[in-house]
């Protein structure tokens, strides 16, 4: 009787455990993310709740500038609608393509719908899901591995100075990539020079970088 009523107590002990580990306990020493990234994301014991997800591969997107391609009008572009957008250089159409955001030599802003083939014009790039890419803080992910909407901390990150501007290691998932897979992100840097400045940060497109997710 006794040797039942232990083992249903460790049973119980066992269902009643929390089982997702706290940042505390899974950290790597060392980059550890600053503690006001975490405000209102604590337990009842005031621990952070986050994740250390590995080593990632990181790589960069942006948006194309037409200003920056030929100007022969070869390729046609059209918008979800049918109407035509415009006629553009081939090298600038397939570069879009890829990328999926574009700037135009008129100021305009648009996005690539991979699945009709087809443009539209926008204020704010589009995303996945939903969501509207933002320049150096928006990241695509597999959303097997990083649920799209999560909040990322990428230690390397922190610090990186791009234009005057200094970034606090933070990202969002915002967007998913044909081929982004498993254990890879891919950041949004708005104008392909940007990318430089994680280069010199040592974040080269063959780097590995640790990602954490906040929850």
């Amino acid at each position: 009787m006794q040797r039942w009523a232990v083992g249903l107590f460790l049973l119980m002990s066992a269902c009643f455990t929390p089982k997702a580990q706290t940042m505390s306990s899974v950290v790597r020493a060392g980059v550890r993310p600053p503690d006001f990234m975490f405000a209102g994301m604590r337990d009842s014991a005031g621990v952070p709740q986050g994740r250390y997800l590995g080593r990632f591969k990181v790589t960069y997107y942006w948006a194309v500038e037409e200003a920056e391609y030929p100007t022969s009008r070869s390729s046609p572009l059209y918008l979800a609608d049918g109407q035509l957008l415009g006629r553009f250089s081939s090298a600038f159409v397939k570069a879009f393509r890829v990328e999926a955001a574009a700037c135009l030599k008129d100021g305009r802003r648009i996005s690539y719908m991979k699945c009709a083939n087809r443009a539209e014009v926008v204020d704010r790039f589009l995303g996945y899901g939903g969501y509207s890419l933002d320049e150096l803080k928006s990241i695509a992910v597999d959303p097997r591995v990083i649920p799209l909407g999560s909040v990322v901390y990428i230690p390397q990150a922190e610090n990186v100075t791009v234009d005057g501007r200094t970034l606090g290691g933070v990202f969002y998932a915002h967007d998913v990539g044909s081929a982004i897979k498993g254990k890879h992100i891919d950041i949004f840097v708005g104008r392909k020079k940007n990318m430089d400045a994680f280069g010199s940060a040592g974040m080269g497109g063959t780097s590995g970088v640790d990602v954490y997710i906040l929850e």
